[in-house]
């Protein structure tokens, strides 16, 4: 297991309702099982739109190693326990875990949320491309055991039982 998924795993974003994920790249989306229609449309859609711009900082991403965590939680429940009670308004939350980012999302998740949801990886994977391009940050060294990682652009998706 890379240290970066190990970290997730140990952090306080991570919910037990979490037995599904995707991976590609630095796109990583938790999810409960029952939501793997809404996790996969997210995933396609990000895929798509954001194509152009993960090709040109794809190797910036993987010398860093920043990942975007999306996790997609049950319940109200589920995200109040990870990050608190933010109130009714916010249902997508994106906070920094070390040099990655996490992006919460309250559940229940449905179709009509995923634009929502896909606009705030965008915002994060756009803010991330500006500062690699820059090169106005080190990244690299910032947390421990989240060092360099040699991530590949395949889909995985896992499912624990």
């Amino acid at each position: 297991m890379k240290p970066q998924i190990s970290f997730i795993a140990q952090s306080r974003f991570y919910s037990p309702a979490f037995n599904s994920a995707i991976f590609d790249g630095p796109l990583r989306i938790y999810f409960a099982q029952f939501q793997e229609p809404q996790a996969l449309k997210l995933y396609f859609i990000a895929q798509q739109r954001l194509q152009e711009l993960y090709v040109k900082i794809r190797e910036q991403f993987r010398k860093t190693g920043v990942n975007i965590f999306v996790m997609l939680y049950p319940s109200p429940e589920s995200f109040t326990m990870s990050f608190g009670d933010l109130g009714d308004d916010e249902s997508v939350h994106v906070e920094r875990l070390g040099v990655d980012y996490v992006i919460g999302v309250r559940g229940p998740v449905t179709d009509a949320d995923i634009e929502r949801i896909y606009s705030r990886i965008e915002a994060v994977a756009l803010s991330l491309a500006d500062q690699l391009s820059d090169q106005s940050i080190e990244l690299g060294s910032t947390v421990d055991g989240a060092g360099e990682h040699g991530g590949d652009s395949t889909l995985t998706v896992e499912d624990h039982v």
